[in-house]
């Protein structure tokens, strides 16, 4: 497979790592959700993240300096990416089950083919849509018995948050597309996203009449830490990564597959009970993945 752009791994590798950090981070999220308001969870977890890209580009000599017009890109690439996104999604998650946020987290694919398509005239992959559709419809079947029952008020509003948080995803990553056609180094640019994403969910709480508050219990830093470290700067910089090297459409394919991965990890530590149609569905994502992934 082609390597990945400014890293030198290949693109299997990148996908995987974003797969399996991000599959884990599900159950790290749980354990940040309680006393901290969520923007400031969101602010804490990149703000550490993008000291420690920051600090890792400088001893590698790879930290580069923007023009005004280049910092208002990664301003509004942090702001979707690392922001708005995760801010409503931990909103989302108290109003639906992480099973019809992943079902929801599908349409990011979707949504980068189109606007690709309308803002940069991006083909459109008919392999990409193809295994796109048959790794949604994976995702559903996996997750079938838990989304059967879900309709109300609550769960309608949830999915409206989870929905609108793709779709400051999928700007951001295409955002992160434009960026690597214009040579931005791929650590700086990382590091300046995730300052930029923390500072706005910052800026929103102060405006929201949310005062910072922190927990200081073993889980809420352990957690803290883990989604900083992994969640963020391996796994973040590694999607970024993998976009510059097959686009954001082909990248998008990481959000139908990584729930497969938190299900394995709550088959370990939770006692989750593998079904038929749970098979069949993790069947039906793999051979999407190869359809969308295939030269």
């Amino acid at each position: 497979m082609t390597l990945g752009v400014y890293t030198g791994m290949p693109t299997a590798v990148l996908f995987i790592v974003c797969s399996f950090v991000w599959g884990s981070t599900w159950y790290a999220i749980t354990l940040q959700l309680g006393v901290v308001d969520p923007l400031w969870s969101v602010c804490y977890r990149f703000l550490l993240a993008a000291f420690l890209t920051a600090l890792i580009s400088l001893i590698l000599g790879k930290f580069e300096r923007y023009s005004t017009q280049q910092h208002l890109r990664l301003m509004l690439q942090g702001a979707c990416l690392c922001g708005i996104y995760y801010w409503l999604i931990y909103l989302s998650e108290h109003h639906i089950t992480s099973a019809l946020s992943a079902l929801i987290s599908t349409s990011e694919l979707y949504m980068m083919v189109i606007f690709g398509r309308i803002w940069f005239g991006n083909p459109v992959r008919q392999q990409v849509i193809a295994g796109g559709l048959l790794g949604s419809a994976g995702v559903m079947l996996i997750f079938l018995p838990e989304l059967q029952g879900v309709v109300g008020s609550s769960t309608l509003n949830g999915m409206g948050l989870a929905f609108s948080g793709c779709v400051f995803f999928s700007l951001g990553s295409l955002i992160c597309e434009k960026n690597e056609r214009d040579g931005m180094g791929l650590l700086s640019s990382a590091a300046y996203t995730m300052l930029y994403g923390s500072l706005l969910v910052a800026a929103l709480a102060l405006v929201l009449g949310i005062s910072p508050d922190f927990v200081w219990s073993a889980q809420y830093i352990g957690s803290l830490v883990y989604l900083s470290i992994f969640g963020s700067v391996v796994a973040m910089v590694s999607y970024m990564a993998l976009i510059r090297a097959i686009g954001a459409d082909r990248a998008a394919y990481v959000d139908i597959v990584y729930p497969v991965i938190a299900l394995m990890i709550s088959t370990l530590f939770e006692g989750y009970v593998w079904a038929f149609s749970a098979v069949a569905g993790v069947l039906m994502i793999m051979f999407g993945n190869y359809i969308a992934m295939r030269k």
